[in-house]
């Protein structure tokens, strides 16, 4: 069995760092202060890559993941599926939900390396326990849809696939 080379500390840390940017962008745009989210992720962010240990693979995971997350959601929006009201847009989603994706892709780099082989339980981890986080959008009244069961449905879809991707995908070196 291979060994995992992060510190418990460093796992600590980075769902720490995910967890407030996640509630500080939520929260923040249903308190009508949506740059919470932005600044507290961006502060994540650098942090998070200011100790990375091998920086080029953790831009490239990031990009790679929060860019497909990006393009899923704006996609949401355009077809009204789920949209997400808020003052600061880029192009179809709120700059807060681009900083939140990037700050989700950094689970990749480390913590969800647990799912590497094994898709079906990521097919079920990502159709199962992702699409509830949208719906806190709809309860507090940040986001509306146009068909919350196609939308909820769409949504885990996207991510039971999105997780079991990530579980196949071979780990280069």
């Amino acid at each position: 069995m291979r060994q995992i080379d992060i510190s418990k500390k460093n796992i600590f840390l980075t769902l720490c760092g995910f967890e407030i940017t996640w509630f500080a962008c939520v929260i923040g745009d249903y308190k009508g202060f949506p740059s919470l989210g932005i600044i507290l992720g961006l502060i994540y962010l650098t942090l998070f890559l200011y100790f990375a240990k091998d920086k080029d693979k953790t831009i490239k995971i990031c990009l790679k993941y929060s860019i497909i997350g990006i393009v899923f959601d704006s996609f949401l929006s355009y077809s009204e599926l789920y949209v997400i009201n808020s003052i600061f847009m880029f192009g179809l989603i709120p700059i807060w939900l681009v900083v939140l994706w990037i700050s989700f892709s950094t689970l990749f780099v480390d913590i969800l390396i647990f799912l590497k082989k094994k898709p079906l339980i990521s097919f079920l981890a990502g159709f199962i326990l992702v699409p509830p986080t949208y719906y806190v959008g709809i309860a507090l009244d940040i986001a509306r849809s146009s068909n919350l069961f196609l939308a909820m449905a769409t949504m885990a879809i996207f991510w039971g696939v999105f997780f079991y991707f990530y579980s196949i995908s071979t780990k280069k070196k």
